[in-house]
């Protein structure tokens, strides 16, 4: 086939009529993986630490602050949920402002996101060193504000480190660690609700000396203290490029996790003002003890509770603090790669793959706000300034309405632009307050302004000149195109090792030419959870020419043939990514032949794709001196079933290329066996193809050791195609000791095959509750 010259195309579509290679973000978080972010950045330190000292500014109306706080938050976060549904990329409000405000607010919003970012881990680890100083006090012969400082910045300094080094907590970690806090604090709130209304006087509680001690001036200025607890749905935007229909899930994620934290703080307030008795007012009382309210009077309410809380408050801010440390530096980063800031924040780590120094000047800014602010100032702080983030992006909302009315929005905010105008009122009134009356106010609003004049500095005297020459790279481009013909049967092969990387492409040829179908090369580039998707643009070059020499090996040169190149932060949800986006019919895997892992049977990138691909999936062990397009015998093992009947394919497929022969085969323990095993050889030949039949060979072995006759038996072969069964032979290959075992006993190429079949119909084929 010769080339042909270029068609126009878009670069974010696969064209019908064209080989190619696309290069593509992976999204790999679902609804409940971004709901369980906002929910995570929601209820952390905000609850276990301001409580108390919300309780003293606010008085009983604290349950009403918390109440009007998720109303206000809920007008912001449908501004987020609009503009995050219709632009879903990395960064959130900051790409929002830069991309519709003129640059100087472009670069505002994004030195404002780092700040806030930075010193809501500050709070984070003020928390932290508290709780921990509450547990070390007595024992450590040190004072308990020393001992909360220091407690505090080795905190940071060891997830700073964490951070760099690529470590992440995994969203099953996170997760899990999120149900966990939401749990307990549950099972607080049960409690306390059940202590409230055993007092007959509970109504006291929450009247003396009145509801409001302090009107709506304590009430709006515990708004402002506490408004940081509900600015989680940031989080949740920032990730947009990874969100799987992003459209949909974010609007839903926002609403999900902001009124699910709006409900439990609500609660959490009733509970510890109505539960705790004392001989001063509650609220006073909670007050004193400040942010170790919640924690001191928490065995007032459960059992244990000072204990559970402690470790619930340590093992949330810990979280917390990784989450944010990695947010944070996302934002500088985003910064130096726009041009704002030195080019140094965006140089990725060769050997890490993270941005080192976006990270250490993030931990500069946690450490010195954590360790010179007492911790209202540095609640305030970071308030102050995510208020200016969202007045910015309702404005940007506004705007947006105005110039790109045509914008696709699966989500709409109503009455624009009453209701971001309201936002914008609201959160200024909020602000005010927060300042003028809670302690520490005009502290943490001149470092507030401390930043952003530096912020001037830096846009006036480098950002400004250096924005004129940088040059954003175009991000998804089509690559080496040439005309083919649309194929209605497509093979994905997933590639990592150079090594075996031919021989998968070799073998899915073979495949497509005798299915007239095509084959796709998906190559992954895999970055740490710490690392942006956009900084694996440093990778591309060389996996693009990798992906270009597999494209024109001669031996493929007679089937249509394309490729994906991927940057993700999880493989085994790109690859599933992949599949549904290409349609494809059969995944093709390579395989070490064994794992090195407990908790996995055939390893971690494979074992999740087996399970979940909604394709054929063939997995391969190659002989390190097959020739592949030698393949001249192949042995199929054989139990029935769906599975071995997709190898019985595979295999005719092979014998229409290459002429291959191909012998079904059951290993029996006895001669009792023998019609059992004709059955299952009769029903595995009996497939249904297009072509004329091709006779298979048939073999029964009777043998006590099936595995090793299976083994000595496959020496005569060049390759031993195994389709896993939900008969008792192949029932463990499900367990992974048999094609494991297999793998390990020959050194033949060994082909594992999955047919795609319902869910409930795998799981009763392989009849798990047998006995053997």
């Amino acid at each position: 086939m010769q080339p042909q010259p270029s068609q126009p195309s878009q670069p974010s579509q696969r064209l019908p009529s064209q080989r190619q290679i696309e290069v593509k973000l992976s999204r790999d978080l679902g609804f409940f993986d971004i709901t369980m972010i906002g929910v995570a950045g929601m209820i952390g330190a905000g609850v276990f630490a301001l409580t108390g000292i919300a309780a003293g500014v606010a008085g009983p109306a604290l349950v009403i602050v918390f109440l009007l706080n998720g109303i206000v938050a809920t007008i912001t976060a449908a501004a987020y949920a609009e503009l995050g549904s219709a632009m879903p990329g990395a960064g959130g409000g900051y790409v929002w402002i830069k991309e519709t405000l003129p640059s100087s607010f472009g670069f505002l919003a994004g030195w404002v996101d780092w700040f806030a970012h930075s010193v809501a881990c500050s709070l984070y680890a003020v928390t932290f060193g508290a709780f921990m100083a509450e547990i070390l006090v007595g024992s450590v012969m040190l004072p308990r504000e020393i001992l909360a400082k220091l407690s505090a910045f080795l905190a940071v300094t060891f997830l700073t480190y964490v951070n760099y080094r690529g470590v992440k907590e995994t969203g099953r970690v996170g997760g899990f660690v999120t149900v966990l806090k939401v749990f307990i604090l549950v099972l607080f709130i049960a409690f306390g609700i059940y202590k409230t209304f055993s007092n007959p006087n509970w109504i006291m509680q929450f009247t003396t000396p009145s509801f409001a001690p302090f009107g709506m001036v304590g009430i709006l200025a515990a708004m402002g203290l506490t408004y940081i607890a509900f600015e989680g749905y940031e989080i949740i935007v920032q990730s947009g490029e990874e969100v799987k229909n992003p459209e949909k899930n974010i609007p839903r994620a926002i609403f999900a996790s902001l009124w699910i934290a709006v409900v439990i703080y609500i609660l959490i307030a009733f509970s510890v003002l109505g539960g705790v008795e004392a001989e001063i007012p509650t609220w006073q009382y909670l007050g004193g003890l400040a942010e170790l309210g919640l924690i001191r009077v928490s065995d007032q309410i459960m059992p244990f509770g000072n204990f559970i809380l402690l470790i619930a408050g340590l093992i949330s801010t810990i979280s917390a603090m990784n989450a944010t440390i990695y947010s944070s530096s996302r934002v500088s980063f985003a910064l130096a790669r726009d041009g704002y800031v030195s080019d140094k924040l965006a140089l990725i780590n060769d050997r890490t793959k993270t941005p080192q120094y976006a990270i250490f000047f993030t931990y500069i800014i946690i450490s010195f706000m954590a360790l010179t602010l007492p911790i209202e100032a540095v609640a305030a702080a970071t308030d102050i300034m995510f208020i200016l983030l969202f007045i910015m992006v309702n404005f940007v909302l506004i705007i947006l309405r105005l110039k790109a009315p045509t914008l696709k929005r699966t989500f709409k905010v109503p009455l624009v632009p009453y209701i971001p105008l309201v936002a914008i009122i609201l959160q200024i009134i909020i602000a005010f307050f927060l300042i003028t009356e809670v302690e520490h106010g005009f502290l943490a609003l001149a470092s507030s302004v401390g930043w952003i004049l530096l912020g001037v500095v830096v846009y006036l005297g480098y950002s400004k000149e250096k924005e004129k020459t940088k040059q954003e790279e175009e991000y998804k481009t089509v690559f080496e195109e040439k005309v083919i013909e649309e194929k209605p049967y497509k093979i994905l092969v997933a590639i990592k090792n150079p090594a075996v990387a031919k021989k998968l492409v070799t073998f899915a040829r073979l495949l497509a030419k005798a299915r007239d179908g095509e084959v796709i090369i998906l190559s992954i580039i895999r970055l740490p959870a710490q690392t942006p998707l956009t900084a694996g643009r440093k990778y591309v070059k060389e996996q693009k020419e990798f992906l270009e020499e597999l494209i024109n090996l001669p031996e493929v040169s007679d089937v249509p043939i394309g490729g994906i190149l991927k940057i993700a932060h999880n493989i085994p949800e790109a690859i599933l990514n992949a599949i549904e986006e290409e349609k494809a019919d059969l995944l093709i895997l390579g395989w070490r032949g064994r794992t090195f892992r407990k908790d996995y049977i055939l390893g971690s990138t494979i074992d999740p794709v087996l399970f979940k691909a909604p394709c054929d999936v063939a997995v391969i062990r190659f002989e390190p001196s097959l020739e592949v397009g030698k393949l001249r015998k192949i042995l199929i093992p054989t139990a029935g079933g769906p599975h071995a009947r997709l190898a019985a394919e595979l295999a005719l497929d092979l014998n229409k290329v290459l002429g291959s022969e191909s012998t079904l085969a059951h290993f029996a323990a006895n001669e009792q066996e023998r019609e059992r095993a004709e059955k299952h050889i009769q029903d595995t030949a009996d497939i249904e193809m297009p072509e004329e039949k091709v006779k298979f060979e048939r073999l029964i072995k009777i043998s006590r050791n099936k595995i090793e006759a299976l083994v000595r038996e496959g020496d005569n072969f060049d390759a031993i195609m195994i389709g896993a069964s939900n008969q008792p032979f192949l029932k463990n290959l499900i367990r992974g000791a048999f094609p494991e075992t297999i793998a390990k006993k020959t050194t033949k190429t060994v082909i594992m095959v999955r047919k795609k079949i319902e869910i409930a119909e795998f799981l009763r084929g392989f009849k798990f509750w047998e006995k053997k």
